[in-house]
């Protein structure tokens, strides 16, 4: 054999060897990479079922007297159990009402229904509304009904008062709020906001 024939062999031989290498570091051990997830570590919002998982999902309705709803989230599945029923995480939601009033929704998880655009907003809830600031780790919101329960350590806020109870219930129609303690011993605890300045 010549000198040109073994400089081809070697070439072909290197050739496969880069192969081989490439395909045992790089796409065989790419398979054996193992990512441990603390499900009892409340801060991951990781969704289940990430194989149907839709990202930057949003919603839009509006009833019959032009009062709108929008829902949006960073995350969403599908309910396997209820096809109606939308799983989100990283929830913003805005009620645009008739008389130009907006109010807005944030949580870090959500149920939305797609039937009927009820939704139950889940962990570190927060609902403005003009003045107004509601948190609660729980809101279960009827669009149809317009109305909305706040429950589960409740504080309302507002520049005369800010108020610690077990529930509060919201007509958005017509403004009316009802404040509720599950104990009927217990007592709402209300305090009075007092801006001191010359008159």
């Amino acid at each position: 054999m010549d000198r040109k024939t073994y400089l081809q062999i070697s070439i072909i031989f290197l050739i496969i060897f880069i192969m081989i290498y490439i395909y045992v570091d790089y796409f065989r051990n790419s398979n054996k990479k193992i990512v441990e997830v603390n499900e009892l570590d409340p801060k991951l919002n990781i969704v289940k079922g990430t194989e149907d998982l839709i990202t930057e999902m949003s919603y839009f309705s509006e009833d019959n007297k032009g009062n709108t709803y929008e829902i949006k989230s960073e995350y969403g599945v599908i309910n396997p159990d209820n096809s109606n029923l939308i799983l989100m995480d990283k929830v913003n939601a805005i009620i645009y009402l008739v008389d130009g009033e907006k109010i807005l929704i944030n949580s870090e998880k959500a149920q939305y229904n797609d039937n009927n655009n009820d939704t139950i907003f889940k962990g570190s809830v927060e609902m403005i509304y003009i003045d107004h600031k509601i948190n609660s780790e729980n809101m279960d919101l009827s669009f149809n009904d317009k109305t909305v329960i706040l429950y589960d350590n409740v504080r309302y806020n507002s520049l005369i008062s800010n108020i610690t109870a077990d529930r509060i219930f919201v007509d958005l129609l017509n403004k009316n709020t009802k404040i509720q303690m599950n104990d009927d011993n217990s007592n709402i605890l209300v305090r009075s906001i007092i801006n001191s300045g010359n008159n």
